[in-house]
C-alpha cells in the first residue's frame, strides 16, 4: 500500500503564448504521483494573468495549502523575479518582496522552488530576506537559464529528494547535502542554487 506524502501545488505559465505549443511541467508532477512507494498528491492551475497569480498564490498561504508544502512556480524569469502573464503590463514582473507580500509571514513547513531561468541570480541577502519575512524553510531555483528537458529531468530528481525528507530547517538543509553529494554534477551544469533560511538573524 503507498503512503501519502506532502504535495506539490504547482502554478504555470503559458511558455510560448503560442496555440499551437502545448509544454507543461505537468508529466514531472505525474511521473512523482506514480510512484511505487508513495502517493504524491499534487494540484496544478495554468496561470495567464498576475490576478490569477494572485488569487492562488493567496490560496495556497492559507492554512488549506498545508497539504500542499512545496510551492512549483513554472514561469519564465530574470535575476530575482518571475514574469507572469501580459509582458506588456508594469505588473508582470513578480520578485521576492513581491511575493513575500502576497505570501505572508506563517509559511514555516514550506518550500518554494521556482522552476524558471535565472530568478535566483540575486544577491543571498534578498533571498534570506524573502525567507524571514515568510517564514519559508527554502528556496530552490536556477542562476542562469535551463534547458527545458534537463531542467525537467532535474526536478523529477530535485522534487523525489524533497519528498523524502520533512520540511523542517534540519530536513531542508539534508535535501541540500544530498543534491550536493548525488547530484553535483547535473546541478552545477545548471546552476542550481538551494538556499536555507538562516535562524541566526
Amino acid at each position: 500500500m503507498r503512503r501519502k506524502i506532502h504535495g506539490v501545488f504547482c502554478l504555470e505559465t503559458d511558455w510560448w503564448n503560442d496555440f499551437n505549443r502545448s509544454s507543461t511541467v505537468k508529466p514531472v508532477l505525474k511521473l512523482l504521483s506514480q510512484g511505487v512507494r508513495v502517493q504524491v498528491p499534487f494540484v496544478h492551475r495554468d496561470i495567464g494573468t498576475r490576478a490569477e497569480f494572485n488569487h492562488y498564490v493567496t490560496k495556497w498561504s492559507q492554512s488549506g495549502g498545508s497539504k500542499y508544502p512545496i510551492l512549483y512556480l513554472a514561469f519564465h524569469g530574470k535575476p530575482g523575479c518571475i514574469l507572469v502573464g501580459d509582458n506588456r503590463l508594469p505588473e508582470h514582473r513578480v520578485d521576492l518582496d513581491d511575493l513575500a507580500e502576497l505570501l505572508g509571514t506563517k509559511l514555516s513547513g514550506r518550500i518554494v522552488h521556482f522552476g524558471s531561468c535565472s530568478t535566483l541570480k540575486t544577491d543571498k541577502r534578498n533571498i534570506q530576506r524573502f525567507m524571514r519575512n515568510t517564514g519559508i524553510a527554502a528556496v530552490a531555483g536556477y542562476k542562469e537559464q535551463v534547458d527545458w528537458l534537463v531542467s525537467s529531468v532535474f526536478e523529477v530528481i530535485f522534487m523525489e529528494t524533497v519528498l523524502r525528507h520533512p520540511l523542517t530547517l534540519n530536513g531542508v538543509r539534508r535535501i541540500q547535502e544530498t543534491i550536493r553529494k548525488e547530484h553535483r554534477s547535473m546541478s552545477k551544469d545548471l546552476d542550481f542554487r538551494m538556499v536555507v533560511r538562516d535562524t541566526g538573524r
